[in-house]
């Protein structure tokens, strides 16, 4: 295949080892993992760390009398030193999977599939990354981490199935930090690099810092208007994954949204929540190489519409499947835009606080979809549709139910993208699209 990557190289190499060693009633999966990244970390706008990474592992899943095992390996990048390796990791997997149950639920996948989406970027040289990301800081304690490079995921199968997915981006996860302990925090990232962009960011963080350097409010407990940035609404949308809107959770009735499915609750009509691929940040194949619809709305005008519904779902509770991981969580989430531009929400917000982050969210009770955590970061009072100066962090305790039901008032016309910023073993894919949110009142607990 033309214009293929080193890493797609190594997907290959591996697919071409992996499935010839299968002998009569073996059926495997095989799923990769790779990059190839620039990291640099660094504090007071200076370098303090900064290199190279390629990593890749594979991940086999063997199936056999109904039976199945999964096992992960790195690849090393040598072609005769990775094919002893997944040799070895077969003949183990083999010897073992004969001591497992049978599985009644879970089917090695029968039909044969392809896709294949790359995602060209436009970075910053190694010759202009430092002053790229940090010249723009100058003076400031600007802090954080940013990671650039190739990124990506492959599923295969011994049916037939090929899928690829290869982006090329960037992120730029930062706070300004003032010596008093406070900070603001923000990221960069896309796919093509524009330091005007990111100058302008820093520019307009710069001038909230004077504010930030106010004597802190202390607010009592009690129910507060609020306007929530979406990086605070970002930190909400794992709970829509966990006991959130799997089909099992619905099914086991563990999940927050049992009430939503059974309508005895709704949200605002001016809620949607969908699933949207169309934004290139994640792939739409699961583990098991089964395409997900590009978009998949879930929540539509405040009603629930769909659920994650993974193949093990559909075998164990005769409900048509989606593609959704194993697991059940939610990727690439978009929330719908609003009618309030962004300009104008400190003004339509008149009097209360401003949220930029939340931090340590937890469900406080799930049956109610309750949530409970902590602002963070540069949470200010406003008062007259001005910010006035930083409030104590403060814990909050909502439903869902009214977060983004009776109490929403107005979403954002602009949304936000926000990326997920891990990089444990491997940089993270996907993030999510959202808007602000007004609502008239956020309860605060401590």
């Amino acid at each position: 295949m033309s214009g293929m990557s080193e890493l797609e190289r190594r997907f290959d190499a591996v697919m071409a080892v992996v499935f010839p060693e299968l002998v009569s009633g073996e059926e495997a999966t095989l799923g990769f993992m790779g990059e190839s990244s620039t990291f640099m970390r660094f504090n007071t706008a200076r370098v303090r760390q900064i290199g190279e990474v390629d990593a890749a592992y594979a991940v086999l899943r063997l199936f056999k009398d109904g039976r199945s095992i999964e096992t992960s390996f790195n690849l090393s990048g040598d072609a005769s030193m990775d094919e002893v390796l997944a040799a070895r990791v077969i003949s183990r997997a083999r010897a073992e999977i004969g001591l497992l149950p049978p599985d009644p639920f879970r089917k090695a996948p029968a039909h044969p599939s392809s896709s294949r989406e790359v995602h060209q970027g436009s970075l910053p040289s190694g010759e202009t990354i430092v002053q790229e990301v940090l010249g723009p800081a100058e003076g400031l304690d600007f802090v954080g981490i940013h990671a650039q490079g190739r990124a990506a995921r492959g599923s295969a199968s011994s049916a037939g199935s090929r899928h690829w997915f290869e982006t090329e981006n960037f992120c730029t996860d930062w706070s300004l930090c003032l010596p008093n302990g406070r900070a603001i925090k923000s990221c960069y990232a896309g796919q093509d690099w524009d330091g005007g962009i990111h100058a302008e960011r820093l520019a307009e963080a710069r001038k909230r810092l004077e504010a930030l350097a106010r004597p802190q409010i202390v607010l009592e407990p009690g129910e507060y208007r609020a306007y929530i940035c979406p990086d605070a609404l970002a930190e909400v949308m794992p709970f829509f994954s966990w006991n959130g809107l799997s089909e099992q959770s619905l099914q086991e009735g563990q999940s927050a949204f049992l009430a939503l499915r059974e309508g005895r609750r709704k949200f605002s009509p001016a809620f949607s929540l969908s699933q949207d691929f169309g934004l290139g940040i994640e792939p739409r194949f699961n583990e098991a190489g089964d395409l997900a619809p590009e978009v998949l709305d879930l929540v539509k005008e405040g009603k629930l519409v769909s659920s994650l519904v993974s193949a093990r779902s559909s075998v164990q509770y005769g409900v048509a499947a989606n593609a959704a991981p194993e697991e059940e969580y939610l990727r690439s989430p978009a929330i719908g835009a609003g009618n309030l531009p962004v300009a104008d929400a400190i003004q339509a917000l008149d009097k209360g606080v401003y949220v930029s982050n939340f931090h340590y969210l937890n469900w406080s009770d799930t049956e109610s979809a309750r949530l409970t955590g902590m602002t963070r970061f540069s949470c200010f009072w406003v008062e007259g549709g001005r910010i006035m100066a930083p409030i104590k962090d403060m814990r909050f305790d909502e439903s869902l139910y009214e977060l983004l039901g009776s109490r929403l008032e107005s979403l954002t016309t602009e949304r936000s993208l926000i990326p997920e910023t891990g990089s444990y073993g491997l940089r993270s894919l996907g993030g999510a699209l959202l808007p602000g949110i007004l609502v008239s009142g956020l309860k605060f607990t401590l």
